[in-house]
């Protein structure tokens, strides 16, 4: 069995963007001691290029690790929508899927048209009157918590409007605010079952410690990618509840099965919760391609559920239900 891993161009030295090159080269040693060949692909540039290359290659599936395209995350579904015109089988969400979850202010709109939980937001074109709250600016289109750091928390809309406006000039993009939620957050990762049946694996809860008082309790960028950061020490991931947890965790799994039907996934994804001081959990975001890496929070999960690197990885392949296609 042949496999063509195809990946974003990783030329910028951020740390997400670089994060990329070692999903590739990890799942590519994975592979092979899988019995499958593979050879790596970057999709950028001329795709009839790529186009050529695929077909003399006649991959029986592609490994699909394409996160942002021409530099942008918003442009994601774009590698899908290739493999599809090319009827090759790939692993992780499909096309459509990813369009859906492509924007923020599109997947809360949503999820809000389906009656589940999240929080309020604002953004320039989408005039609303909302009550007086503590806001988060974050990015429409971007992911990684890309530009997101302690004074991404503003206090009025007015401050919201003008913090939208450094952050469009400093990073590009859309951006919009959204309630800040000053509470607990949970990572819910699912992943194709074998019996064809979605599985939860284990929840995780982001926990803050030793911040000082004043700092907000957000996953920022350092927070999930400057290892030497202070930010990263103080967001350690907890898979161990109490038995008061339950019932919440029963809630948290709940609406990421719901999640998962609405937007139609397959494959892997994870779904990030904040729950307020009152208990009620609220969706922060649909993630449809989770990071694989061994340290990352996707496979901390599997590793809590029994599950190994090779296995998840295995149960990614699309072979087991796409028949097999050449090019």
């Amino acid at each position: 069995m042949k496999a063509a891993i195809v990946y974003s161009d990783s030329t910028e030295i951020s740390a997400d963007n670089q994060d990329t090159l070692v999903q590739m080269k990890e799942i590519s040693i994975i592979l092979n001691a899988l019995g499958v060949e593979t050879q790596s692909f970057v999709f950028c540039g001329s795709l009839g290029v790529l186009e050529q290359s695929l077909r003399n290659m006649k991959p029986d599936f592609i490994f699909n690790l394409v996160e942002t395209v021409n530099g942008t995350d918003s442009l994601i579904y774009l590698a899908a929508s290739f493999f599809e015109y090319m009827q090759i089988p790939y692993t992780g969400c499909t096309a459509l899927s990813l369009a859906l979850l492509s924007s923020k202010i599109k997947q809360k709109k949503t999820l809000l048209l389906a009656g589940l939980p999240t929080a309020d937001f604002f953004y320039v074109q989408y005039h609303k009157e909302l009550s007086s709250s503590p806001w988060i600016v974050k990015s429409d289109t971007e992911h990684a918590s890309l530009g997101m750091d302690s004074d991404s928390i503003v206090e009025t809309l007015a401050d919201a409007k003008k913090k939208i406006h450094q952050k469009e000039q400093e990073f590009g993009g859309s951006w919009f605010v959204e309630r800040y939620i000053d509470g607990r957050e949970f990572n819910i990762s699912m992943l194709d079952g074998e019996n064809g049946e979605t599985q939860l694996l284990s929840p995780a809860e982001i926990l803050f410690e030793n911040l000082p008082e004043s700092t907000p309790k957000i996953v920022d960028y350092a927070a999930k990618w400057n290892t030497k950061s202070d930010r990263y020490r103080a967001t350690p991931r907890n898979f161990n509840f109490k038995e008061d947890d339950k019932l919440l965790l029963i809630q948290l799994s709940s609406l990421s099965r719901k999640c998962w039907d609405l937007f139609g996934l397959n494959g892997s994804a994870r779904v990030d919760f904040r729950v307020d001081i009152y208990g009620k959990p609220w969706i922060l975001e649909v993630n449809a391609n989770p990071c694989l890496t061994s340290d990352a929070g996707f496979m901390a999960a599997a590793h809590q559920a029994k599950l190994t690197p090779q296995e998840v990885i295995k149960r990614l392949l699309p072979a087991h239900s796409y028949p097999s296609q050449r090019v």
